[in-house]
């Protein structure tokens, strides 16, 4: 245990004693990590920048909800859709249920749709919906057809009186109500409204994980199988294929992600693989007359490792460092991508590539000093 704690110094001591007699060789090492890493970063971090700017447009677009328009065949009969709580489990995703009854005119002459809600879903909309419980006109906060308050709507040129409120920008029922909408509660129905119109419905589903378009196809599926199962017919609005399409274009910026990696990893790689191969060269003399007093190869090929962790560790730590403090300067003014600030769970998955890679390239420089190591005492010391 002795002489296995000695020997170790004396390799922690000899690879000081080289970094110090040969400073050009630690130095090479850490400047080639230290800025092969930095580019990386930057442009794996602007493909990051990108892909959350588009995911975020895609969403506030409407791209993680689907709309279905279904009607059923059997006219006077409700149709059966599955609960809220039901969907949230199959999709983990908010949904609204709205029964269609007709239109309805203001009295600016604009034409707005009408619709109902089921009871299983009366908590959701209660926020939105008059205190009386009386008829609601939702309108977009950015699109108002009537000042918020009371106010006045006309079926069959009969009045009704409304409550006018405005919806919050963003809100899932943007979809349906981007025009304005009366929202009437089932038990207080008008009498001239036709109750056979419960069989036609508006389904908005929204997921809460946009990931990829599978969390669109998976909703669309599931509409479909609805429609079967209730024998109805209708349309269902989805960016589904045009996610699709990113997604294709994404898992090739994938491969271009991982071969840029592997391109720095083999630059750095070479080098690696070319110093520690040279300071082997050097010293193989003393490396194998330890060797002849019985000290394992495994530990000399260990010295070697740990060495170039150590370099390639610090390096990639200072360089993420660096990106991280300066990187207001290198998105705005060099990659000109605006404002936008990455935190380290943003980059996480590339600095777990960039690792992966560098750790890679630490353990095949050692092959040639593994080889040389390995070599029989007699043809070296001859």
């Amino acid at each position: 245990m002795i002489s296995l704690i000695l020997t170790i110094l004396y390799l922690a001591k000899d690879t000081v004693h080289r970094w110090f007699t040969r400073v050009s060789s630690p130095i090479a090492r850490v400047l080639v990590v230290y800025f092969l890493t930095l580019s990386a970063l930057a442009a794996l971090g602007s493909y990051v920048i990108t892909l959350n700017l588009v995911r975020h447009e895609l969403i506030s677009r409407g791209a993680d909800t689907v709309v279905a328009a279904i009607s059923s065949q059997n006219q006077g009969k409700a149709m059966f859709v599955p609960s809220y709580e039901a969907i949230e489990k199959a999709l983990n995703a908010e949904s609204y249920l709205l029964h269609v009854y007709g239109a309805v005119s203001l009295p600016n002459g604009q034409t707005v749709q009408a619709y109902s809600y089921d009871f299983s879903r009366m908590r959701q909309m209660m926020p939105y919906l008059a205190p009386d419980g009386g008829p609601t006109l939702l309108q977009p906060e950015d699109h108002q057809l009537l000042p918020p308050g009371p106010g006045d709507v006309f079926y069959n040129k009969m009045r009704v009186p409304v409550m006018v409120r405005n919806l919050p920008v963003g809100h899932t029922l943007h979809r349906i109500v981007r025009s304005g909408a009366l929202i009437i509660n089932p038990d207080h129905l008008p009498p001239q409204m036709e109750p056979n119109r419960r069989s036609l419905v508006s389904l908005i589903i929204r997921v809460r994980n946009l990931d990829s378009s599978e969390s669109i196809l998976k909703v669309e599926r599931y509409i479909e199988m609805l429609k079967r199962y209730e024998k109805a017919f209708g349309s269902v609005i989805s960016a589904g294929s045009i996610l699709s399409r990113m997604d294709d274009v994404l898992s090739k910026q994938t491969q271009c992600r991982v071969a840029f990696c592997l391109g720095i990893s083999a630059i750095v790689g070479i080098l690696l693989t070319a110093l520690a191969g040279m300071e082997y060269r050097q010293n193989e003399y003393i490396y194998t007359l330890m060797k002849s007093f019985g000290i394992h190869p495994l530990l000399l090929v260990g010295a070697f490792i740990v060495e170039n962790l150590l370099i390639v560790a610090a390096s990639f730590a200072a360089a993420i460092a660096t990106f991280m403090y300066f990187q207001d300067i290198i998105v705005t003014q060099i990659l000109k991508l605006g404002k936008y600030t990455l935190t380290i769970n943003d980059i996480l998955p590339e600095i777990y590539l960039i690792s992966y890679t560098l750790l890679g390239c630490v353990l095949v420089s050692c092959v040639p000093i593994f080889v040389a190591a390995n070599r029989e005492i007699g043809r070296v010391l001859k």
